[in-house]
């Protein structure tokens, strides 16, 4: 083995690839094919080494506490990639069927891990000749079908172990996935005020995602009378199918009805923009939304030309700010602008919790005479608000839109 691996790379060496152009259309489609197979060979004997490497603690002999660290140290493998290949490698020491096939370069290492993760999923009753039969099958379909293919194939292994039972089976196992999808679906977003750029990642359940696919779908229609560009409009280049979709979830971001949303802070979700008049008449300074990130001039403009201006400047006639005592509750235009002299954030000095969707609380209280306008307000996140409220805390007004609370001595 050691001899070979040695011989292997003298032959790398003495190889060269500035002749490839050489090769006729049949030769260069004959080397391809030998390539992957011998890449498939190479893993099987790479897998084979890692498991007798594992087995034999090679780790403790060079000092490392596990075959995934000695991967990472050796070979700079990382160690996601170092655990998916030690994890193989021991499956594979189970699966006679399917570790002969890699060996001999049938199909790629990644249909071997699909065969031995469907294998691992049976359950442990399984009787050993029904699993072997299980193993031929899916090997044999491995030899004709792609890795995505397989694993659809393996996904509905049931239905060839026990086809009388499958679909009482297959009914509670998608029962069960469905209820794991809708407790762990999440969303992350990350803004880049830098590139202007919003990116993420998310997981939903798969109804849901197949409704957003129908709907961005319908947007990239290029039947419809207003239809998302195919190409770029600055360069002509072709837009990918991914970059149409993008820009339709764009589009769906901003068709959608605010009106159907739910209140936050008992007002509509709303983003506030705050620029100067300047920017406003065709200014060059940036301008800042309510969550403390900057946009361009140009946009803010956009954006106030297509949902109108609420001005930011108090005393305007536009709207009423200060209610005194007429009102208990503060009403959107006192909203936003707390909002805005909070930066968009809680009102207490330090609190990072968003004030989008906080309470308007009074600093003095209403039940005291303390009224509903600007200076006796701020917008709380809950916990705060409570605190607030306590009798045995106190709250100091530090500048606008800035509170500290105090347990009283």
């Amino acid at each position: 083995m050691h001899r070979f691996l040695g011989r292997l790379h003298e032959a790398f060496d003495e190889l060269s690839t500035d002749t490839m152009w050489a090769l006729t259309p049949r030769e260069l489609g004959e080397c391809l094919e030998e390539v992957f197979a011998g890449q498939a060979r190479m893993a099987a004997l790479a897998l084979g080494l890692v498991a007798q490497a594992d087995r034999s603690d090679l780790p403790t002999h060079d000092a490392q506490p596990t075959m995934v660290s000695w991967l990472r140290d050796r070979v700079r493998l990382a160690p996601t990639e170092g655990k998916r290949l030690v994890r193989l490698a021991r499956a594979l020491e189970d699966y006679r069927v399917t570790r002969g096939a890699l060996a001999a370069g049938s199909f790629p290492v990644a249909s071997a891990a699909v065969i031995a993760r469907a294998l691992d999923a049976l359950p442990a009753g399984v009787d050993p000749d029904v699993r072997a039969e299980a193993e031929e099958y899916l090997a044999g379909e491995a030899h004709a079908h792609d890795t995505h293919a397989l694993r659809r194939l393996a996904d509905h292994l049931d239905e060839v172990i026990d086809p009388d039972g499958a679909d009482a089976r297959r009914a509670a196992q998608l029962a069960r996935a469905e209820a794991k999808a809708a407790r762990e679906a999440f969303l992350t977003l990350r803004h880049d005020e830098a590139t202007a750029v919003t990116e993420g990642s998310f997981r939903i359940p798969l109804v849901s995602g197949v409704k957003l696919g129908r709907m961005l779908e319908s947007l990239t229609n290029p039947g419809r009378p207003d239809p998302i560009a195919i190409d770029d409009p600055t360069t002509g280049v072709r837009l990918s199918a991914e970059e149409r979709r993008g820009h339709a979830l764009v589009e769906l971001v901003d068709r959608f009805p605010v009106g159907k949303l739910p209140k936050l802070g008992r007002s509509d979700p709303t983003l506030v923009v705050t620029m100067s008049l300047a920017t406003l008449m065709g200014g060059l300074a940036a301008a800042e939304l309510d969550t403390g990130q900057v946009i361009s001039p140009g946009q803010a403009r956009r954006l106030a030309a297509r949902a109108g201006v609420i001005p930011a400047v108090l005393g305007t006639d536009d709207e009423v700010l200060d209610l005194g005592r007429r009102a208990r509750f503060h009403n959107r235009p006192q909203r936003l602008a707390m909002l805005l002299q909070q930066k968009g954030t809680c009102a207490v000095q330090d609190c990072t919790r968003p004030a989008a969707g906080g309470d308007g609380a009074h600093l003095v209280a209403w039940s005291e005479g303390g009224p509903t306008d600007l200076a006796n307000s701020a917008l709380l996140c809950p916990r705060h608000h409570t605190l607030a409220d306590h009798p045995d805390y106190a709250v100091t007004r530090l500048r606008p839109g800035r509170i500290r609370i105090n347990r009283r001595c």
